[in-house]
């Protein structure tokens, strides 16, 4: 029983702790629409299959420190995201690895 428990503790809390690092994880940019950018994890493993995400650029979206930089981005390009707070979708700051 107490093992049970500490487990489902123990478990609860890699969850908490992998959502807290989601915003410190390096992407690769893969495609880019205007304001729209799909990227897939830095680290792949060939074998496998990635999901791409979108993430939503806008105009106060900062790039390297800078706004309206956002000519800067490119296919191919290593970027670390911060999510704006109301909508994980939206980039509040990009910065290149």
């Amino acid at each position: 029983m107490i093992r049970t428990l500490a487990l489902t503790t123990l478990i609860g809390c890699m969850m908490i702790l992998s959502a807290c690092t989601i915003d410190d994880e390096k992407s690769v940019i893969e495609d880019r629409e205007g304001y729209t950018l799909l990227i897939a994890p830095s680290d792949q493993d060939p074998e496998e299959q990635y999901a791409l995400q979108e993430v939503i650029l806008t105009s106060s979206t900062i790039v390297d420190g800078k706004r309206n930089h956002l000519d800067a981005l490119h296919v191919g390009d290593v970027i670390t995201i911060d999510y704006a707070e109301t909508d994980s979708s939206i980039a509040e700051s990009i910065t290149h690895k």
